[in-house]
């Protein structure tokens, strides 16, 4: 009988599509067989044997983590930071040069898969190509023992989603920083015809200090490629952040998409939310394309006027009214925060555990203004209210605390 460590990865194959069903019930079957012969042998090396998986790729599906089997000589693989649909991502150190670096790795199904295989090789070689001070830095791409890698610059920061979940939305100066910044790293991609394509809170790192790094090419499109080359489907990206091209699913997109994606980034940063949500996302992607920005919230959280102009701009229905380029942007944001003489205050240390558990508990209580009635002065209400004599007895064992 097949383990349950099998059956899952028969299941993940098949919802795959890298096998068929067949073929997976065939090699089941196999496994079956050799059991009963007192021979133990996992599934993926009966696969390959078969031909339906390369050799090298029985390693990799092992359980073992990575950074516990070591399997890249030249990197030391310490914990994982990340997860995705398609990746992991572990810090570690390059040890020729002792550099810190991020080293993302393709898992293993996804290596036998075209699309998200053809996905990871272009976002990494535009990566280790690209050079913006923006845009996470690419070291190399290779593929050792099974395991297809990307290494990076290592860039210790958060996403700015994950800024906004833990400490809340962004003020309107530091979001318009924020937003500068990626859209000087859009500049560069759309200069060299490059579109994103998923610009959101969470392909946006920060650091303590706000400079930014705008990460996850994946979904990028080369506008010199040929369509056919580029077909992923009508409609790629996150849908709360989609353009209303995008969610139309137009062929001819072009940098302007990306521009209303910040601006839905820009309105989340800075409201805390997105600004179209739905029971699911046709609903989401119906409103991207029909419903115009509503601009309650902006004005009930006393959002500045020049936050919500540059929001309105960015995410205008139709492409023709919003900034043309990135660069408009660069040069507005710039000259508006040298107005206000904007000085980048550094995130504040996380709170401690004290910190936490204080704020868990509740503020405390602040002690109460009102004056209490003495009880000398309780006693002669009480002998008046009786008639007798209003002079109360002092106690004679009662010392006086002033002088």
């Amino acid at each position: 009988m097949a383990s349950r460590k099998d059956i899952e990865l028969a299941s993940l194959l098949f919802r795959s599509g890298i096998l068929s069903q067949e073929e997976i019930q065939s090699a089941l079957g196999h496994q079956g067989k050799l059991l009963t012969e007192g021979e133990i042998v996992e599934l993926p090396e009966i696969l390959a044997q078969r031909g339906l998986i390369p050799e090298d790729a029985v390693a990799t599906f092992a359980d073992t983590p990575l950074n516990e089997i070591q399997p890249f000589p030249d990197y030391a693989l310490a914990e994982q930071i990340g997860e995705g649909a398609s990746s992991t991502v572990y810090r570690g150190i390059y040890k020729p040069r002792e550099l810190p670096v991020a080293v993302k790795v393709l898992l293993p199904e996804q290596e036998l898969m075209r699309k998200p295989l053809k996905r990871f090789m272009r976002e990494s070689h535009l990566l280790c190509k690209i050079r913006h001070p923006n845009i996470i830095r690419g070291y190399e791409v290779r593929k050792i023992a099974g395991w297809r890698f990307l290494s990076m610059e290592w860039f210790p920061g958060n996403t700015i989603l994950e800024h906004i979940e833990k400490r809340g939305r962004l003020d309107g100066p530091t979001a318009l920083h924020v937003a500068r910044q990626i859209a000087g790293a859009l500049s560069c991609l759309h200069e060299n015809r490059i579109i994103h394509r998923d610009i959101k809170p969470g392909n946006v790192l920060v650091d303590d200090d706000w400079t930014v790094k705008l990460i996850d090419l994946g979904l990028c499109r080369m506008l010199d490629a040929p369509p056919s080359d580029e077909a992923d489907g009508t409609t790629v990206g996150t849908v709360g952040y989609l353009s209303p091209e995008q969610a139309k699913g137009v062929a001819d997109l072009d940098g302007r998409s990306d521009i209303y994606s910040l601006g839905v980034s820009l309105y989340h940063m800075v409201i805390g939310e997105v600004p179209f949500t739905g029971d699911d996302d046709f609903e989401v992607m119906s409103k991207q394309i029909m419903q115009r920005l509503g601009s309650d919230e902006l004005k009930r959280l006393n959002i500045s006027p020049n936050v919500h102009y540059t929001i309105e701009k960015m995410m205008a229905k139709d492409r023709d009214m919003r900034y043309q380029h990135p660069d408009e942007i660069v040069a507005e944001l710039d000259a508006y925060l040298k107005t206000i003489n904007y000085e980048i205050i550094p995130i504040a240390r996380p709170p401690t555990d004290a910190e936490e558990s204080n704020k868990k508990k509740g503020p405390i209580a602040a002690p109460t203004t009102r004056k209490r009635k003495s009880s000398k002065k309780i006693e002669l209400k009480k002998r008046k209210r009786a008639g007798g004599d209003v002079k109360p007895k002092s106690p004679t064992s009662r010392r006086r605390r002033y002088r």
